[in-house]
């Protein structure tokens, strides 16, 4: 379908529209086809700094931006964000490519730009981009790549895109300076360890110890000896005395994961060492002192567990001294992209791997995915399509099957299905190899059914947490990393 000669007043198209292109081939073609679809006037621009001053000159109605216009991209990120901060319309930003967005810029480009146009130029793909523009209409207020907030730490650099995040950032930096206790809660993968990290390196403790206890992966009988030690024949396997975390943290930070799975007796002991830094190890008289700092972090809500007296009212409320909440990614859809570019990165540097371009396709993927296991889950994701990259350019083939693909046109011709890419594998020889295949399919059946939350996982399938974190870790679904620093 081509446009009509004329637009109707109300819906016409922008009366100068800019091309931002150095290859002059590909900008005059797009010019003849954007005047014979009765655009009223095209300029052509052949550099990011051009088009900075004809921007700031006369902003247009519309922009076409060769993505191969600049090698370094780092002028091309203040034009997109220019773009967007032009007055109260949105300036419609149409990126032009023959593969997709460098990924230098790919974050401020997926915020920006409203279309991709795929070289070599195909008119009736024009065609629909433009009509999908007109049927936007002139949208209002700053549409600009909004500058994250990001808290800084040793090592640890967190940002945000999602404005609803801003308060718990500026609660982590005061909380971080003062030396009280705090509750991290959120689902399972959001990234609650790395945010006690964070506080950690902001703390005044930063120079001593941050020492993890992933209550959920201890037998409920050997938590108390892990926390606060026990002496040499304690109980029957004790045959030699050990020091517990209290006592290894010394003025540290601990941060107690999944606090919710410790019993009655575990939670009164927790709650005296936290008011008066005392606790004696088990099978002992002798009174310790600790002098850490506690950081509890939780999946499921504490205050239910207390109403249900699960779950000591006091130590909750001494816990909750400050809550900071870390939502799912599904409420957080900003962050999708920038985590999953910072995430190629890290494993580009990791595995020696180079990708330059990313598919917008891969990134609509990525955030038509609810993300059920959350960060973690697409840090895993992402690691998988950078590993079976082979081209320097991330497309949706290099995702799992289960992603859906990005909506065609309806007018467009079905395209062929993607080639399915899985994980090459030598085939089970032993029937214990083949037990092993099902009962990890199982196992990954059962935790997207219950959103990754391994305590409701365990409960549907009739084992204790402590079981079915064993079983994951025998038939390799967490890595040594994932069990030592990021417990869920």
């Amino acid at each position: 379908m081509i446009l009509p000669s004329r637009m109707q007043s109300g819906n016409d198209l922008p009366a100068c529209t800019l091309i931002v292109s150095n290859d002059r081939p590909v900008a005059e073609q797009l010019r003849w086809i954007l005047e014979e679809d009765h655009c009223q006037r095209v300029h052509i621009v052949g550099s990011v700094r051009e088009a900075h001053e004809a921007v700031q000159k006369s902003p247009p109605g519309m922009v076409f931006l060769d993505c191969r216009v600049t090698a370094g991209a780092d002028s091309l990120a203040p034009l997109l964000d220019q773009l967007g901060r032009q007055g109260k319309r949105r300036i419609p930003v149409i990126a032009v490519s023959e593969t997709g967005y460098v990924c230098d810029w790919a974050v401020v480009a997926d915020l920006i730009v409203s279309g991709h146009l795929q070289l070599p130029l195909d008119r009736g793909q024009l065609s629909r981009l433009l009509r999908e523009e007109l049927s936007r209409g002139p949208a209002q207020g700053d549409c600009s790549a909004d500058t994250p907030r990001v808290v800084r730490g040793r090592t640890i650099v967190y940002k945000t895109h999602t404005p609803e995040m801003y308060s718990m950032l500026d609660d982590l930096v005061t909380v971080a300076a003062h030396d009280v206790t705090v509750l991290l809660t959120g689902e399972t993968g959001t990234g609650k360890t790395t945010v006690a990290r964070l506080i950690h390196e902001l703390s005044p403790r930063h120079n001593s110890k941050l020492l993890t206890v992933a209550c959920g992966a201890i037998p409920r009988e050997l938590i108390e000896s892990e926390l606060f030690g026990h002496l040499k024949g304690a109980f029957t396997s004790a045959d030699r005395a050990k020091l517990g975390k209290f006592d290894v943290a010394l003025d540290g930070t601990l941060l107690l994961d999944e606090i919710d799975v410790l019993g009655p007796a575990q939670q009164t002991k927790l709650l005296r060492v936290i008011e008066t830094g005392e606790f004696e190890p088990v099978g002992g008289n002798e009174t310790h002192h600790s002098k850490a700092r506690v950081v509890a972090a939780s999946n499921v809500d504490l205050k239910t567990l207390t109403q249900r007296n699960e779950f000591r009212a006091d130590l909750y409320y001494r816990l909750n001294t400050l809550e900071l909440h870390i939502p799912p990614l599904r409420q957080r859809p900003r962050d999708i992209v920038p985590l999953a570019l910072d995430f190629i990165e890290e494993f580009c540097s990791s595995h020696d791997i180079r990708i330059r371009h990313v598919h917008p396709d891969f990134l609509h993927c990525l955030k038509c995915y609810r993300w059920p296991g959350n960060v973690r889950e697409l840090k895993n994701h992402v690691r998988r399509a950078v590993l079976f990259c082979r081209t320097g350019v991330l497309t949706p083939q290099m995702l799992a099957p289960h992603f859906r693909r990005p909506s065609e046109p309806a007018d467009s011709e079905p395209l062929p299905e993607p080639p399915r890419v899985e994980p090459e594998r030598t085939p089970p020889r032993t029937i214990a190899e083949r037990v092993a295949g099902q009962e990890r399919e199982i196992l990954q059946q059962a935790l997207q059914e219950n959103n990754h939350n391994r305590t409701a996982t365990a409960r549907a399938l009739g084992l204790s947490r402590v079981g079915l974190y064993k079983k994951m870790k025998r038939l390799g679904m967490i890595t040594p990393r994932d069990a030592s620093a990021d417990s869920p």
